[in-house]
Protein backbone atom coordinates (compact mmCIF):
# COMPACT_ATOMS: atom_id res chain seq x y z
CA UNK A 1 0.00 0.00 0.00
CA UNK A 2 2.93 2.39 0.72
CA UNK A 3 3.94 2.24 -2.98
CA UNK A 4 0.44 2.97 -4.29
CA UNK A 5 0.68 5.29 -7.30
CA UNK A 6 -1.19 8.62 -7.32
CA UNK A 7 -3.34 7.40 -10.22
CA UNK A 8 -4.49 4.32 -8.35
CA UNK A 9 -5.07 6.30 -5.14
CA UNK A 10 -7.21 8.82 -6.99
CA UNK A 11 -9.15 5.97 -8.61
CA UNK A 12 -9.90 4.34 -5.26
CA UNK A 13 -11.01 7.65 -3.74
CA UNK A 14 -13.28 8.21 -6.74
CA UNK A 15 -14.68 4.70 -6.32
CA UNK A 16 -15.30 5.34 -2.62
CA UNK A 17 -17.10 8.57 -3.46
CA UNK A 18 -19.32 6.82 -5.99
CA UNK A 19 -20.12 4.07 -3.52
CA UNK A 20 -20.97 6.64 -0.86
CA UNK A 21 -23.38 8.36 -3.21
CA UNK A 22 -25.08 4.99 -3.74
CA UNK A 23 -25.31 4.51 0.02
CA UNK A 24 -22.88 1.60 0.03
CA UNK A 25 -20.15 3.29 2.13
CA UNK A 26 -19.84 6.14 4.62
CA UNK A 27 -19.05 9.62 3.34
CA UNK A 28 -15.78 9.58 1.32
CA UNK A 29 -14.12 11.97 3.80
CA UNK A 30 -14.07 9.12 6.31
CA UNK A 31 -12.53 6.83 3.71
CA UNK A 32 -10.00 9.24 2.25
CA UNK A 33 -8.19 10.01 5.46
CA UNK A 34 -7.08 8.06 8.48
CA UNK A 35 -8.56 8.59 11.92
CA UNK A 36 -9.31 12.22 12.72
CA UNK A 37 -6.66 13.89 14.89
CA UNK A 38 -7.08 13.97 18.64
CA UNK A 39 -7.19 17.49 20.07
CA UNK A 40 -5.78 18.61 23.42
CA UNK A 41 -6.50 22.26 24.30
CA UNK A 42 -4.75 23.51 27.45
CA UNK A 43 -5.47 26.96 28.90
CA UNK A 44 -3.64 28.17 32.01
CA UNK A 45 -5.43 30.59 34.36
CA UNK A 46 -3.89 34.09 34.76
CA UNK A 47 -0.66 33.30 32.92
CA UNK A 48 0.57 35.92 30.47
CA UNK A 49 3.14 35.32 27.76
CA UNK A 50 5.93 36.74 29.95
CA UNK A 51 5.78 33.66 32.23
CA UNK A 52 7.06 31.19 29.61
CA UNK A 53 10.80 30.80 29.10
CA UNK A 54 10.44 30.49 25.33
CA UNK A 55 9.04 34.05 25.33
CA UNK A 56 11.94 35.41 27.38
CA UNK A 57 10.89 34.65 30.95
CA UNK A 58 13.45 33.84 33.60
CA UNK A 59 10.99 31.29 35.02
CA UNK A 60 11.66 27.67 34.11
CA UNK A 61 9.23 25.99 31.67
CA UNK A 62 11.23 23.21 29.97
CA UNK A 63 8.24 21.19 28.73
CA UNK A 64 6.63 24.21 27.10
CA UNK A 65 9.97 25.20 25.62
CA UNK A 66 10.27 21.71 24.16
CA UNK A 67 6.73 21.99 22.78
CA UNK A 68 7.64 25.29 21.11
CA UNK A 69 10.70 23.68 19.52
CA UNK A 70 8.46 20.93 18.15
CA UNK A 71 5.82 23.27 16.78
CA UNK A 72 4.81 26.93 16.47
CA UNK A 73 5.24 29.67 19.05
CA UNK A 74 2.81 32.52 18.31
CA UNK A 75 4.17 35.91 19.36
CA UNK A 76 0.95 37.91 18.94
CA UNK A 77 -1.86 35.89 20.53
CA UNK A 78 -4.49 37.86 22.46
CA UNK A 79 -7.25 36.88 24.86
CA UNK A 80 -9.82 38.87 26.77
CA UNK A 81 -8.37 40.56 29.89
CA UNK A 82 -10.45 38.50 32.36
CA UNK A 83 -11.35 34.85 32.87
CA UNK A 84 -15.09 34.49 32.15
CA UNK A 85 -15.08 36.81 29.13
CA UNK A 86 -12.30 34.67 27.65
CA UNK A 87 -14.02 31.37 28.46
CA UNK A 88 -17.19 32.53 26.73
CA UNK A 89 -15.23 33.72 23.70
CA UNK A 90 -13.03 30.67 23.24
CA UNK A 91 -15.88 28.18 23.56
CA UNK A 92 -18.34 29.96 21.25
CA UNK A 93 -16.12 31.72 18.69
CA UNK A 94 -17.95 35.03 19.26
CA UNK A 95 -16.70 38.37 20.49
CA UNK A 96 -18.20 39.34 23.83
CA UNK A 97 -20.62 41.94 22.46
CA UNK A 98 -22.48 39.13 20.72
CA UNK A 99 -23.14 36.75 23.61
CA UNK A 100 -21.45 37.71 26.90
CA UNK A 101 -24.22 38.32 29.44
CA UNK A 102 -22.75 38.05 32.95
CA UNK A 103 -19.62 37.12 34.84
CA UNK A 104 -19.56 33.41 35.68
CA UNK A 105 -22.24 32.58 33.12
CA UNK A 106 -22.68 31.16 29.63
CA UNK A 107 -26.17 30.99 28.19
CA UNK A 108 -27.11 27.28 27.76
CA UNK A 109 -28.51 28.06 24.31
CA UNK A 110 -25.07 28.96 22.96
CA UNK A 111 -23.19 26.61 20.62
CA UNK A 112 -19.70 25.41 21.60
CA UNK A 113 -16.83 23.74 19.76
CA UNK A 114 -17.31 20.67 21.98
CA UNK A 115 -20.87 20.21 20.71
CA UNK A 116 -19.66 20.31 17.12
CA UNK A 117 -16.84 17.85 17.70
CA UNK A 118 -18.98 15.45 19.72
CA UNK A 119 -21.53 15.53 16.91
CA UNK A 120 -18.73 14.45 14.54
CA UNK A 121 -17.91 11.39 16.66
CA UNK A 122 -15.33 12.76 19.09
CA UNK A 123 -15.22 11.62 22.71
CA UNK A 124 -15.11 14.83 24.75
CA UNK A 125 -13.84 15.76 28.20
CA UNK A 126 -13.25 18.93 30.21
CA UNK A 127 -11.18 19.11 33.39
CA UNK A 128 -10.09 22.11 35.43
CA UNK A 129 -11.82 25.45 35.97
CA UNK A 130 -15.39 25.90 34.75
CA UNK A 131 -16.81 29.24 35.94
CA UNK A 132 -19.66 29.18 33.43
CA UNK A 133 -22.48 28.22 35.83
CA UNK A 134 -24.98 25.37 35.73
CA UNK A 135 -24.74 21.71 36.72
CA UNK A 136 -23.80 18.36 35.17
CA UNK A 137 -26.58 18.59 32.60
CA UNK A 138 -25.32 22.04 31.60
CA UNK A 139 -21.78 20.78 31.05
CA UNK A 140 -23.10 17.82 29.06
CA UNK A 141 -25.35 20.01 26.94
CA UNK A 142 -22.35 22.19 26.11
CA UNK A 143 -20.78 19.11 24.50
CA UNK A 144 -18.69 17.36 27.17
CA UNK A 145 -19.20 13.66 27.85
CA UNK A 146 -17.09 13.73 31.03
CA UNK A 147 -15.98 16.43 33.46
CA UNK A 148 -13.91 17.08 36.58
CA UNK A 149 -14.30 20.75 37.46
CA UNK A 150 -13.61 23.43 40.00
CA UNK A 151 -15.86 26.52 40.34
CA UNK A 152 -18.97 24.63 39.32
CA UNK A 153 -21.75 26.79 40.71
CA UNK A 154 -25.21 27.92 39.78
CA UNK A 155 -25.37 31.57 38.75
CA UNK A 156 -27.47 33.79 41.03
CA UNK A 157 -28.00 37.24 39.62
CA UNK A 158 -27.58 40.14 42.00
CA UNK A 159 -25.34 38.44 44.52
CA UNK A 160 -22.13 39.81 43.04
CA UNK A 161 -20.55 36.41 42.37
CA UNK A 162 -21.68 32.98 41.18
CA UNK A 163 -20.53 31.54 44.51
CA UNK A 164 -21.26 34.40 46.88
CA UNK A 165 -23.37 32.39 49.32
CA UNK A 166 -21.46 29.11 49.32
CA UNK A 167 -19.15 27.87 52.10
CA UNK A 168 -15.44 28.64 51.87
CA UNK A 169 -14.57 24.95 51.65
CA UNK A 170 -16.31 24.84 48.26
CA UNK A 171 -13.82 27.43 47.01
CA UNK A 172 -10.70 25.37 47.71
CA UNK A 173 -8.90 24.55 44.49
CA UNK A 174 -5.36 23.57 45.45
CA UNK A 175 -4.65 21.53 48.60
CA UNK A 176 -7.70 19.64 49.92
CA UNK A 177 -9.85 20.71 46.94
CA UNK A 178 -13.59 20.53 46.40
CA UNK A 179 -14.34 19.38 42.85
CA UNK A 180 -17.34 18.39 40.75
CA UNK A 181 -16.73 15.09 38.93
CA UNK A 182 -19.30 13.74 36.52
CA UNK A 183 -22.18 15.25 38.45
CA UNK A 184 -20.97 14.55 41.99
CA UNK A 185 -19.09 16.69 44.50
CA UNK A 186 -15.88 15.08 45.67
CA UNK A 187 -13.33 15.87 48.40
CA UNK A 188 -10.24 13.81 47.42
CA UNK A 189 -8.52 14.45 50.74
CA UNK A 190 -6.43 16.92 52.72
CA UNK A 191 -3.21 15.95 50.90
CA UNK A 192 -4.76 15.94 47.43
CA UNK A 193 -3.81 18.72 45.01
CA UNK A 194 -6.63 19.96 42.79
CA UNK A 195 -4.54 20.41 39.61
CA UNK A 196 -3.25 16.84 39.99
CA UNK A 197 -6.75 15.44 40.45
CA UNK A 198 -7.95 17.18 37.28
CA UNK A 199 -4.88 16.11 35.30
CA UNK A 200 -5.26 12.49 36.47
CA UNK A 201 -8.88 12.58 35.31
CA UNK A 202 -7.87 13.93 31.90
CA UNK A 203 -5.15 11.32 31.46
CA UNK A 204 -7.58 8.56 32.40
CA UNK A 205 -9.99 9.86 29.78
CA UNK A 206 -7.24 9.89 27.13
CA UNK A 207 -6.20 6.33 27.97
CA UNK A 208 -9.79 5.04 27.92
CA UNK A 209 -10.48 6.66 24.55
CA UNK A 210 -7.17 5.95 22.86
CA UNK A 211 -8.93 4.02 20.07
CA UNK A 212 -11.21 6.85 18.93
CA UNK A 213 -10.68 10.54 18.22
CA UNK A 214 -11.01 12.65 21.37
CA UNK A 215 -11.17 16.26 22.50
CA UNK A 216 -9.52 16.91 25.86
CA UNK A 217 -10.13 20.50 27.00
CA UNK A 218 -8.01 21.43 30.01
CA UNK A 219 -8.77 24.94 31.34
CA UNK A 220 -6.27 24.65 34.19
CA UNK A 221 -6.80 25.75 37.77
CA UNK A 222 -3.20 27.00 37.95
CA UNK A 223 -1.78 29.71 38.26
CA UNK A 224 -4.59 31.84 39.72
CA UNK A 225 -4.29 33.32 43.22
CA UNK A 226 -4.10 32.40 46.07
CA UNK A 227 -0.38 31.83 45.59
CA UNK A 228 0.22 28.63 47.51
CA UNK A 229 2.89 25.90 47.60
CA UNK A 230 2.68 23.07 45.09
CA UNK A 231 3.60 19.43 45.80
CA UNK A 232 7.04 20.27 44.36
CA UNK A 233 7.55 23.27 46.68
CA UNK A 234 9.98 22.95 49.54
CA UNK A 235 7.30 24.26 51.91
CA UNK A 236 4.48 22.02 50.65
CA UNK A 237 4.03 20.70 54.19
CA UNK A 238 4.19 24.19 55.71
CA UNK A 239 1.47 26.02 53.81
CA UNK A 240 1.14 28.67 56.53
CA UNK A 241 4.82 29.57 56.49
CA UNK A 242 4.90 33.38 56.09
CA UNK A 243 8.60 33.57 55.27
CA UNK A 244 8.00 32.82 51.59
CA UNK A 245 6.71 35.49 49.24
CA UNK A 246 3.87 35.10 46.79
CA UNK A 247 6.41 35.56 43.97
CA UNK A 248 8.21 32.41 45.17
CA UNK A 249 4.99 30.42 45.20
CA UNK A 250 3.91 31.89 41.86
CA UNK A 251 7.18 30.71 40.29
CA UNK A 252 6.51 27.26 41.77
CA UNK A 253 2.98 27.32 40.32
CA UNK A 254 4.27 28.20 36.85
CA UNK A 255 6.77 25.34 37.13
CA UNK A 256 3.98 22.97 38.16
CA UNK A 257 1.85 24.10 35.22
CA UNK A 258 4.76 23.15 32.98
CA UNK A 259 5.08 19.83 34.83
CA UNK A 260 1.44 18.99 34.08
CA UNK A 261 1.91 19.81 30.40
CA UNK A 262 4.82 17.39 30.50
CA UNK A 263 2.61 14.70 32.03
CA UNK A 264 0.12 15.05 29.18
CA UNK A 265 2.87 14.80 26.57
CA UNK A 266 4.33 11.73 28.31
CA UNK A 267 0.95 9.99 28.36
CA UNK A 268 0.40 10.63 24.66
CA UNK A 269 3.89 9.31 23.89
CA UNK A 270 3.35 6.27 26.10
CA UNK A 271 0.12 5.45 24.23
CA UNK A 272 1.69 6.09 20.82
CA UNK A 273 -0.73 8.95 20.18
CA UNK A 274 1.63 11.91 19.92
CA UNK A 275 1.75 11.80 16.12
CA UNK A 276 -2.06 11.57 15.95
CA UNK A 277 -2.72 14.55 18.24
CA UNK A 278 -2.72 18.33 17.88
CA UNK A 279 -1.96 20.19 21.11
CA UNK A 280 -2.44 23.87 21.91
CA UNK A 281 -1.33 25.68 25.05
CA UNK A 282 -2.43 29.20 25.96
CA UNK A 283 -3.54 31.39 28.88
CA UNK A 284 -6.93 32.96 29.55
CA UNK A 285 -5.62 36.48 30.28
CA UNK A 286 -2.63 38.40 31.62
CA UNK A 287 -0.84 37.67 34.86
CA UNK A 288 -2.12 38.97 38.21
CA UNK A 289 -1.46 42.71 38.54
CA UNK A 290 0.36 42.29 41.86
CA UNK A 291 3.13 40.21 40.29
CA UNK A 292 6.41 41.18 38.67
CA UNK A 293 7.70 38.39 36.44
CA UNK A 294 11.50 38.38 35.94
CA UNK A 295 12.84 38.20 32.39
CA UNK A 296 16.09 36.75 31.03
CA UNK A 297 17.30 40.22 30.06
CA UNK A 298 17.20 41.34 33.69
CA UNK A 299 13.96 43.32 33.42
CA UNK A 300 10.62 42.42 34.97
CA UNK A 301 7.09 42.79 33.66
CA UNK A 302 4.08 43.61 35.80
CA UNK A 303 0.96 41.56 35.18
CA UNK A 304 -2.00 43.24 33.51
CA UNK A 305 -4.96 41.00 34.36
CA UNK A 306 -8.24 42.90 34.06
CA UNK A 307 -6.66 45.67 31.97
CA UNK A 308 -6.79 46.19 28.21
CA UNK A 309 -3.09 47.07 27.93
CA UNK A 310 -0.86 44.57 26.14
CA UNK A 311 0.08 42.73 29.34
CA UNK A 312 -3.62 42.19 30.06
CA UNK A 313 -4.37 40.41 26.78
CA UNK A 314 -1.04 39.14 25.42
CA UNK A 315 -0.89 35.43 26.20
CA UNK A 316 1.26 32.47 25.21
CA UNK A 317 0.05 30.31 22.36
CA UNK A 318 2.04 27.22 21.39
CA UNK A 319 0.80 24.59 18.93
CA UNK A 320 2.48 21.26 18.22
CA UNK A 321 1.69 17.76 17.05
CA UNK A 322 0.18 16.22 13.95
CA UNK A 323 0.88 18.15 10.73
CA UNK A 324 2.09 21.26 12.63
CA UNK A 325 5.27 22.81 11.23
CA UNK A 326 8.21 22.55 13.59
CA UNK A 327 10.47 25.10 15.26
CA UNK A 328 8.69 28.23 14.03
CA UNK A 329 8.08 31.62 15.66
CA UNK A 330 5.05 33.20 14.01
CA UNK A 331 4.06 36.87 14.29
CA UNK A 332 0.54 36.53 12.85
CA UNK A 333 -2.20 38.16 14.90
CA UNK A 334 -4.42 35.69 16.73
CA UNK A 335 -7.34 36.09 19.10
CA UNK A 336 -9.54 33.60 20.89
CA UNK A 337 -12.38 33.66 18.35
CA UNK A 338 -9.91 31.81 16.10
CA UNK A 339 -9.87 28.70 18.29
CA UNK A 340 -13.37 27.42 17.43
CA UNK A 341 -12.93 27.42 13.61
CA UNK A 342 -9.39 26.04 14.03
CA UNK A 343 -10.55 23.03 16.02
CA UNK A 344 -13.27 22.30 13.48
CA UNK A 345 -10.83 22.40 10.56
CA UNK A 346 -8.30 20.25 12.42
CA UNK A 347 -11.07 17.69 12.85
CA UNK A 348 -12.32 18.12 9.24
CA UNK A 349 -15.71 19.22 10.54
CA UNK A 350 -17.58 21.80 8.50
CA UNK A 351 -18.56 24.94 10.40
CA UNK A 352 -22.33 25.51 10.14
CA UNK A 353 -22.95 28.68 8.14
CA UNK A 354 -25.69 29.61 10.59
CA UNK A 355 -23.10 30.18 13.33
CA UNK A 356 -21.35 33.05 11.49
CA UNK A 357 -18.25 32.74 13.69
CA UNK A 358 -16.07 35.80 14.24
CA UNK A 359 -12.70 34.08 13.98
CA UNK A 360 -10.42 32.59 11.33
CA UNK A 361 -8.98 29.09 11.26
CA UNK A 362 -5.30 28.87 12.16
CA UNK A 363 -4.81 25.63 10.22
CA UNK A 364 -3.11 27.34 7.22
CA UNK A 365 -0.59 28.77 9.69
CA UNK A 366 -0.20 25.46 11.55
CA UNK A 367 0.52 23.56 8.35
CA UNK A 368 2.72 26.28 6.88
CA UNK A 369 0.56 26.82 3.79
CA UNK A 370 -0.19 30.45 4.77
CA UNK A 371 2.09 31.65 7.59
CA UNK A 372 0.50 35.12 7.67
CA UNK A 373 -3.06 33.89 8.16
CA UNK A 374 -6.21 35.87 7.40
CA UNK A 375 -6.50 38.21 10.38
CA UNK A 376 -5.78 41.91 9.75
CA UNK A 377 -6.46 43.04 13.33
CA UNK A 378 -7.44 41.91 16.79
CA UNK A 379 -10.78 43.21 18.09
CA UNK A 380 -11.65 43.34 21.80
CA UNK A 381 -15.00 44.12 23.37
CA UNK A 382 -14.39 44.05 27.10
CA UNK A 383 -17.30 44.63 29.46
CA UNK A 384 -16.34 42.53 32.50
CA UNK A 385 -19.52 43.07 34.58
CA UNK A 386 -17.55 42.10 37.64
CA UNK A 387 -15.52 43.92 40.25
CA UNK A 388 -15.12 47.56 41.16
CA UNK A 389 -13.72 50.08 38.70
CA UNK A 390 -13.67 47.68 35.76
CA UNK A 391 -15.30 49.59 32.93
CA UNK A 392 -16.18 48.63 29.40
CA UNK A 393 -13.38 49.21 26.90
CA UNK A 394 -13.43 48.39 23.20
CA UNK A 395 -10.47 48.50 20.82
CA UNK A 396 -8.96 47.24 17.59
CA UNK A 397 -5.24 46.75 17.15
CA UNK A 398 -2.80 45.57 14.54
CA UNK A 399 0.81 44.57 15.11
CA UNK A 400 1.78 48.17 15.90
CA UNK A 401 -1.17 50.52 16.51
CA UNK A 402 -4.20 50.40 18.80
CA UNK A 403 -7.42 52.42 18.65
CA UNK A 404 -10.14 52.56 21.31
CA UNK A 405 -13.73 53.56 20.64
CA UNK A 406 -13.22 56.65 22.81
CA UNK A 407 -10.70 57.84 20.22
CA UNK A 408 -7.51 57.17 22.18
CA UNK A 409 -4.77 55.94 19.86
CA UNK A 410 -1.38 54.38 20.63
CA UNK A 411 1.76 53.27 18.86
CA UNK A 412 2.47 50.04 20.72
CA UNK A 413 5.91 49.59 19.21
CA UNK A 414 7.00 52.81 20.93
CA UNK A 415 4.56 52.83 23.85
CA UNK A 416 3.54 49.31 24.92
CA UNK A 417 2.18 50.53 28.26
CA UNK A 418 -0.10 53.10 26.59
CA UNK A 419 1.21 56.17 28.36
CA UNK A 420 1.02 58.57 25.41
CA UNK A 421 -2.33 59.05 23.69
CA UNK A 422 -1.50 60.14 20.14
CA UNK A 423 -5.04 61.30 19.41
CA UNK A 424 -4.13 64.58 21.10
CA UNK A 425 -1.26 65.14 18.70
CA UNK A 426 -0.90 65.79 14.99
CA UNK A 427 -0.54 62.38 13.43
CA UNK A 428 1.99 61.48 10.78
CA UNK A 429 0.65 60.24 7.48
CA UNK A 430 1.25 56.56 8.29
CA UNK A 431 -0.30 56.97 11.73
CA UNK A 432 -3.39 58.64 10.27
CA UNK A 433 -3.72 55.82 7.74
CA UNK A 434 -3.41 53.19 10.48
CA UNK A 435 -5.98 54.96 12.65
CA UNK A 436 -8.50 55.19 9.81
CA UNK A 437 -8.00 51.53 9.04
CA UNK A 438 -8.53 50.49 12.66
CA UNK A 439 -11.65 52.68 12.84
CA UNK A 440 -13.08 50.82 9.86
CA UNK A 441 -12.38 47.54 11.66
CA UNK A 442 -14.15 48.78 14.82
CA UNK A 443 -17.12 49.79 12.70
CA UNK A 444 -17.12 46.44 10.95
CA UNK A 445 -17.24 44.36 14.12
CA UNK A 446 -19.55 46.60 16.13
CA UNK A 447 -22.15 46.46 13.39
CA UNK A 448 -22.33 42.67 13.62
CA UNK A 449 -25.60 41.94 15.44
CA UNK A 450 -25.83 40.20 18.78
CA UNK A 451 -26.25 36.43 18.57
CA UNK A 452 -28.44 34.24 20.71
CA UNK A 453 -31.00 34.95 23.40
CA UNK A 454 -30.50 36.94 26.56
CA UNK A 455 -31.37 35.56 29.96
Amino acid sequence: MGSMSPTRREFLRSLAGTAALLGLLPHPLAQARERRPNIVLIMADDMGYECVSAYGSALQTPHLDRAASRGILFTQAHSQPLCTPTRVQIMTGYYNHRNYEAFGYLNPKQTTFAQQLRGAGYATCIAGKWQLSGDASTVHSFGFDEHCLWNMHAYREGEGSPSAMEPETWRKRYRDPCLYRNGEWIRPGKDAYGPDVCCDFLLSFIERHRDQPFLAYYPMILVHSPFEPTPHSQDWDAADDKTNTKEKHFADMVAYTDHLVGRIQSKLEELGLMEDTVLLFTGDNGTHCSLQTPQKDGSSLQGGKGLTVDLGTHVPLIAWGKDVVRGVRNDALVDFTDVFPSLLEIAAVASPASLALDGFSLVPILTGSDPKGKRDAVFCFYDPRWGVGRKKRVFARDDRHKLYTDGSFYDLSEDPFENQDLSREKLKRKQKKAKDRLQSILDRYLHVPSQGPTR
